[in-house]
């Protein structure tokens, strides 16, 4: 299966590529090169967004303590919040101190693989 990025702004320190957009080509989760005879099963528009192998934020007070003590605090925020608790989002998001399944999304939308 061959799948198509398109028109993404690319992050490759590796190869010193700099937000430069360009399409990216994958099969069987590998990057390729590929030919115009090549078929492409599936093919995501990036335009607008950044492609990159993945980030790791190094400083995160996500999990620190006095984060902790907010959400321990402050229950009654999590309890009324318009998010409703799902099999995989338990804790509800909170306002004030967002819980860390829900932080952990947040930052899984944005490209995050590692919080430290």
């Amino acid at each position: 299966m061959l799948i198509k990025l398109t028109g993404g702004a690319v992050f490759d320190p590796e190869h010193e590529i700099d937000g430069q957009v360009r399409d990216i080509f994958v099969r069987d989760g590998v990057i390729v090169d590929a030919s115009a005879d090549d078929k492409i099963d599936n093919e995501y528009d990036l335009r607008g967004k950044v492609v990159m192998a993945g980030a790791v934020d190094m400083h995160s007070h996500i999990g620190g303590g006095k984060v902790n003590i907010a959400r321990i605090l402050f229950p009654e925020d999590h309890r009324a919040d318009p998010v409703h608790r799902t099999e995989l989002l338990r804790s509800g998001v909170g306002h004030a101190a967002p819980s860390t399944f829900a932080t952990g999304y947040r930052y899984a939308e944005m490209g995050y693989t590692s919080v430290f």
